[in-house]
């Protein structure tokens, strides 16, 4: 699936419409460039399942936890891009709970994820247009 928004309110409800497809055990890999809307596009996915309080990107904290209709993990690999650091934290036991885990810079940690990903690639086009293809 392409979708193409023109703003950053619309990339927030193409994520939350992309929220009805969600069930426990997924994982989504965010892709896209500094600055490409991977945390609003997150916002809109977290509003969708009825997460009512404020969304950030973990980029200094590594994980955020949010509790929705779903317990949520959203993971930012920015900053850590060292695999076996993110071993050390537990990513593990992360990926394989019953949690839907959100990823953003997952190329960093591409050969720990399992190949039954859905992958996001958000692009950005001008200064608030961008495609966003979903692949899963």
């Amino acid at each position: 699936m392409e979708k193409i928004s023109d703003s950053p309110d619309k990339t927030k409800s193409i994520g939350f419409h992309f929220s009805n497809q969600l069930v426990i055990g997924n994982i989504i890999a965010i892709n896209g460039e500094l600055g490409s809307g991977k945390t609003t596009f997150i916002k809109g996915i977290l509003e969708g399942l009825g997460y009512k309080k404020n969304v950030s990107s973990p980029t200094y904290t590594l994980i955020n936890e949010y509790e929705s209709k779903y317990k949520i993990i959203h993971i930012d690999c920015y900053r850590e891009q060292e695999v076996n650091r993110w071993l050390d934290i537990g990513i593990m036991e992360y990926l394989n709970d019953d949690n839907i885990v959100i990823i953003e810079w997952p190329e960093h940690i591409k050969k720990i994820l399992p190949d039954d990903i859905i992958n996001i690639y958000i692009e950005h086009i001008s200064e608030f247009k961008r495609k966003i293809k979903i692949l899963s």
